[in-house]
This record gives C-alpha cells, sequence and structure tokens, in this order.
C-alpha cells in the first residue's frame, strides 16, 4: 500500500520543512548522524568531507538524469518509489538502513518525498534536502520534527 501525495499539497511541501541554510554552515555538521536526500544534496555532504549515515539518492539533478560514482558506502541497497508517492518498500529500505554505519539507498523512480519517512523512521540525526536555488534544508530528527511530518501525513497525503 503507497501513499500518493493530493495535489492540493504539492505547492505546500514545496515550503521548507526545517532550518534553510547555506552551504558553508554544513560544516557545523561534523559529528552529527546525517542523513541526505537528493543526488546534489548528497554531492554537496560528500564534498565537505562528510559521510551520511544514509545517503538516498535516484541518479538525477532538477529531472535530469546524472552519473556519478557513490563509493565508500559500507552497504547499497535498492528500491522503487513513484513520483508523487512514498512506496512501504522504500520505507522498508530506510528502517533496514538503521542497520549499517553507511548506507546509499537507490530509488528507481523519485526520492524526494522519502525525507518525510526519513524523519519518521530514524530515532536521531539530522536530514538534509536540497531547497532549489536556496540552499539545503536541514531536519534535526526530534520529537517536534516527528510530530510535524505526522501531521503533514494525516494533511497530504492518501492511501
Amino acid at each position: 500500500m503507497n501513499l500518493t501525495l493530493k495535489k492540493e499539497c504539492r505547492e505546500k511541501l514545496r515550503k521548507p520543512i526545517g532550518k534553510l541554510i547555506k552551504k558553508e554552515l554544513l560544516r557545523e555538521l561534523k559529528n552529527k548522524e546525517i542523513i541526505t536526500v537528493g543526488d546534489k544534496t548528497t554531492q554537496t555532504i560528500l564534498g565537505l568531507g562528510l559521510k551520511p549515515k544514509l545517503a538516498i539518492v535516484d541518479y538525477r539533478i532538477e529531472r535530469k538524469n546524472i552519473e556519478f560514482n557513490y563509493r565508500n558506502f559500507s552497504k547499497k541497497l535498492k528500491a522503487k518509489n513513484k513520483p508523487g508517492q512514498i512506496s512501504i518498500e522504500s520505507v522498508e529500505k530506510i528502517k533496514e538502513s538503521k542497520k549499517y554505519k553507511n548506507c546509499l539507498l537507490e530509488i528507481d523512480g523519485e526520492e524526494d518525498l522519502l525525507v518525510l519517512p526519513s524523519v519518521l523512521e530514524l530515532e536521531k540525526g539530522i536530514v538534509c534536502y536540497g531547497q532549489p536555488n536556496e540552499g539545503i534544508v536541514v531536519i534535526k530528527i526530534n520529537n517536534k520534527s516527528k510530530e510535524k511530518v505526522k501531521n503533514l501525513f494525516k494533511e497530504c497525503f492518501q492511501v
């Protein structure tokens, strides 16, 4: 059973649900458990010498296919996730990633909405995702962010 984003919520989810920061401030995440969603965000974090615990990518940046060798991940997982949806398979892989030190989750489809189950399913850390032409949004995983995401699920998704 996949969750599908309601059309009326698309604009709502284009707004950051965390704190928007500039690339220079990302170095402050050095000793944090980092989860990245999106190729550009993942490449930015890797370029700063930081290693995500979980990186979720679909080999696309701004709807264009890219080629990038994500190396030095101890585990690679794969899942299908259609645009505008959150698949059960992708949520299960996010849960499975908790077992690994650093994991790459390759998505066949689109990874954008996987920010939400990452906040819900992981116990700690910082979820980072890109806000096009503005910077990177950082969400600290805590009770407050989990509650915010739960409310978004109730309001914006249908089974």
